[in-house]
């Protein structure tokens, strides 16, 4: 990294306060395996984050963008040619403030350009993610309650956050509860693994609505699904991790949409998938 690059990211990540884990930078590559007759997906990732500590509070800035790869390994009687790449571009706005000595409040806002800019970007593209959630501090663990969002999980509805998280030890801590739970154990000072299981998927708009059936127009693009699996991820120096992924993905729909009704269901089928990726934690060793 150039120094003074790395000198200045130091300098804004400094005034985060407190040690903790924040993803500088991270790059993912996420695909399914292929499957006969069915609608297999491969997304590439690649997410900056920046934190600025404010008098009261932690602000925080990301950028992410996203590419999905569609493969219509079915035998489908549509010309698919123009739905089979989608791009997602995001920033989000974040900020995370004590109230008291138990709760907390954290919220964010994420604009978002997702389409497959078949014809340049339009009103349509654009979509409004957010999140507000308040998180209670106990002896033993944490409660997070809140809605959030996220066209990023497949869906254009509002999601209720509800999840409990526990440091049990050193070594083991988990997270029940929804959109994601997950287990952590960490195995030596380097190595860590984790299973999950989270919703995945993407929204996003046609640009040249695609007509089906000569009469009725796609408009929108919905993929969903669940994702089970583990995360098993290396520490290779002080600052740089990398992270495997390997698990099943099931409850799979793929629908076009026109006004929010879907008027077409691709076949999709349950299915493993794999995956890996590369993050920067600049405050990983961080002390106080």
């Amino acid at each position: 990294m150039n120094l003074r690059l790395g000198v200045f990211l130091l300098m804004i990540v400094s005034t985060a306060g407190k040690a903790q884990n924040f993803e500088i930078f991270s790059a993912d590559l996420n695909t399914t395996l292929n499957n006969s007759n069915s609608v297999g997906l491969k997304n590439a990732t690649i997410n900056i984050n920046l934190p600025l500590k404010l008098k009261r509070g932690v602000l925080t800035n990301s950028v992410l963008f996203s590419r999905y790869y569609l493969d219509y390994n079915t035998d489908e009687t549509m010309n698919t040619e123009t739905i089979e790449s989608f791009k997602t571009l995001k920033y989000t706005l974040g900020y995370f403030t004590k109230i008291n000595d138990t709760w907390g409040f954290k919220t964010n806002i994420s604009p978002t350009v997702s389409s497959n800019f078949e014809s340049g970007i339009t009103m349509e593209d654009f979509f409004l993610n957010g999140s507000l959630a308040f998180i209670k501090t106990g002896k033993k663990g944490n409660l997070h309650l809140g809605l959030v969002y996220n066209t990023g999980f497949g869906t254009n509805k509002a999601m209720p956050i509800i999840s409990y998280s526990r440091k049990v030890n050193s070594v083991f801590s988990y997270m029940l509860g929804m959109p994601i739970t997950k287990i952590e154990y960490s195995i030596n000072s380097t190595d860590n693994a984790t299973f999950y299981l989270k919703p995945k998927g993407f929204y996003s708009n046609i640009s040249d609505n695609l007509i089906i059936n000569t009469d009725e127009k796609a408009e929108k693009v919905k993929y969903k699904s669940i994702q089970t699996g583990v995360n098993y991820s290396h520490s290779i120096d002080e600052f740089w991790k990398l992270s495997l992924d390997a698990g099943y993905q099931f409850s799979t729909k793929y629908e076009l949409l026109n006004n929010h009704e879907s008027i077409y269901e691709f076949k999709t089928k349950n299915n493993f998938f794999v995956g890996f990726d590369l993050k920067y934690d600049l405050l990983k060793n961080k002390k106080n």
